[in-house]
């Protein structure tokens, strides 16, 4: 029998966030998070997870559907279950629901196909075994080294240690009155630069540069593999995108919504020295802004974008020359971007006008 199911996450949210505090206790919506999605090498989110760590006594005879999900029930509270069914929906997506016993290290994973409706779907026998069936249906690999945090649940521990660590969570998902998904939440937080220098682009093209000690040379940092995520996201699910930045001790914030996302296009694999070109190029652009830098990424290289047809997500390729202006160019392209400076109470009114706006 599964008892005493509670809430462990991996994730660490940030106290301090007054942006989306204000937005829930003075709008109408309802904001709630995801604790994990899983996105495929092939660009399309494959599974929308939630957990809960459980007690096992080691009698299966006694673990009734009905029972896990009334605990289930308990745990999450039904409005709040019945917005991550919905919001999954959006994604043409069950909500899977993972529960696990840390004493024996066994994982037993079920779906909700309605609200009233939870079925089994597999059991696995310890951590390592789950931790490897992440690893299949997300078919890639991270390059970034996993973060070494001692108060880590022992399942992400384990998880990480196995080499496949629990997917990554959606931090937040707006719904309106009804419980029905509305928009996706991406907050940012400030920290290195003001609320109004803060810039989603310069991070996008490779801003950052650092020497690699192995090989002696220059290698760039991005944001693409981040903001494909996210893309992806808008892109299935259909939802709108909107982002906030904020900062802990300033009451400006940015809100804006994405229109659409165009990515560089990366010859990995054909040509290794272009592939690096273009990130220099890139680079390049990101620090200056100079339209000799951008001329060449015009003239020279690929992007692309997103089309989901259910149940594939297909890359639109675009070939030079690239346009800002058909939204080509590698850049993020927003629909709004309002920025107000000393005015942290104006959030709520600018988001409920957004959403309302349509």
């Amino acid at each position: 029998m599964l008892t005493n199911f509670r809430k462990e996450t991996s994730e660490r949210s940030d106290a301090s966030n007054w942006a989306k505090r204000s937005l829930i206790e003075n709008t109408p919506y309802h904001f709630d998070s995801i604790e994990g999605c899983n996105e495929n090498d092939s660009n399309v989110a494959t599974h929308l997870m939630e957990r809960a760590r459980v007690d096992y006594d080691g009698n299966d005879a006694n673990m009734s559907i009905d029972a896990i999900r009334k605990a289930i029930l308990t745990l999450e509270t039904d409005a709040v279950l019945q917005r991550k069914i919905n919001f999954a929906r959006a994604f043409r997506l069950n909500l899977t629901y993972v529960l696990y016993n840390d004493e024996t290290q066994k994982v037993w994973m079920y779906e909700f196909e309605s609200f009233d409706n939870l079925r089994f779907v597999q059991q696995f026998d310890n951590f390592i075994a789950f931790s490897n069936w992440i690893a299949k249906i997300k078919g890639w690999k991270s390059t970034k080294p996993f973060r070494e945090i001692e108060d880590l649940p022992l399942f992400d521990k384990v998880l990480r240690r196995a080499g496949t660590a629990w997917p990554t969570n959606i931090d937040c998902f707006v719904s309106g009155e009804n419980n029905q998904p509305i928009a996706i939440l991406e907050f940012q937080n400030a920290k290195a630069t003001s609320v109004k220098e803060h810039c989603n682009n310069e991070f996008f093209l490779c801003k950052q540069e650092y020497t690699d000690r192995a090989t002696g040379l220059t290698k760039y940092h991005d944001d693409i593999r981040r903001w494909l995520s996210q893309e992806i996201l808008r892109v299935q699910s259909g939802l709108r995108l909107f982002v906030i930045t904020w900062a802990q001790d300033s009451p400006d914030f940015v809100l804006k919504e994405v229109d659409v996302i165009a990515f560089p296009s990366l010859p990995f694999s054909k040509d290794w020295q272009l592939h690096e070109t273009y990130k220099k190029t890139m680079h390049d652009y990101a620090i200056t802004r100079d339209k000799r830098y951008g001329s060449v990424i015009a003239r020279t290289f690929q992007s692309y974008t997103l089309i989901y047809e259910h149940p594939s997500m297909e890359l639109v390729f675009h070939n030079p020359p690239l346009s800002a202006k058909d939204k080509t160019f590698p850049f993020i392209y927003y629909r709004y971007k309002w920025l107000r400076q000393g005015c942290a109470k104006q959030l709520e009114e600018f988001f409920i006008k957004l959403i309302k706006e349509g």
